[in-house]
């Protein structure tokens, strides 16, 4: 594969990330929209708008070690298999209880597509082996789900992206950055940086290479609107 074909990639918003060693053999994407049907007897059935559900993808993936006679997990499949671990904290309304990890959100990026969502499923199909016994290839399914429903460009935007203005942006920390620095680019206040990513301690845990949230207006907005129902009492 030449060095100008840009690698499908996963990015971790706790930092870590992953390039497929090939692109996708197939891609698919899927996008349900909830109708229900009126039950009105002896009238034709009427349709009634019931919600926007999360998008879901699904891909399969080879890795090959057979040129170096290499375990195909340990360099390829297990660093993929990472991105299922419990290993973020949670925040309100993500969990029942809060000190109950959850895996992290995913950034699955190829060429102008971009989707942030977590990952379902995993399916690992090994197919070649060495005379030890060591897997050299390997094919995996893997699906996930979108974070939150998003609205999709029309086609006809100056972008040319998949996708609308994402809820929110993702900045990677770089060298020598400090948490007021990176604010302070983005246009964001660092107090609520620190909310929003789970950082107790921003002076350990924001480092080079570290995966940022940053809120856009948009959710701002949406944020202050859902305000006075976080405040309610039941």
């Amino acid at each position: 594969m030449s060095g100008g074909v840009t690698k499908a990639r996963f990015e971790s918003e706790n930092g870590s990330s992953f390039e497929t060693q090939y692109n996708p053999k197939d891609f698919k994407f899927d996008k349900k929209v909830t109708w229900q049907e009126h039950k009105d007897q002896g009238q034709e059935s009427a349709l009634e708008f019931q919600k926007n559900t999360p998008a879901s993808m699904s891909m399969e993936l080879t890795f090959d070690t057979t040129h170096n006679k290499g375990d195909v997990r340990t360099t390829w499949v297990n660093k993929l298999l990472a991105l299922t671990n419990p290993s973020v904290k949670p925040t309100q309304g993500e969990a029942k209880s809060l000190d109950k990890k959850r895996p992290p959100k995913v950034t699955f990026s190829w060429g102008s597509f971009q989707m942030i969502g977590v990952i379902e499923a995993l399916n690992v199909t090994y197919l070649m082996f060495s005379a030890e016994g060591t897997p050299l290839r390997a094919k995996v399914q893997v699906k996930m789900k979108e974070w939150a429903p998003e609205e999709y460009e029309d086609g006809t935007g100056a972008s040319g992206d998949w996708y609308a203005s994402d809820p929110v942006k993702l900045v990677t920390v770089g060298p020598g950055q400090t948490v007021t620095a990176v604010a302070m680019a983005n246009d964001a206040d660092w107090r609520q940086m620190c909310d929003d990513n789970g950082w107790d301690d921003p002076l350990e845990q924001v480092k080079a290479g570290v995966t940022a949230m940053i809120k856009t207006e948009a959710t701002k907005v949406a944020d202050q609107a859902l305000q006075p129902l976080k405040n309610l009492k039941f």
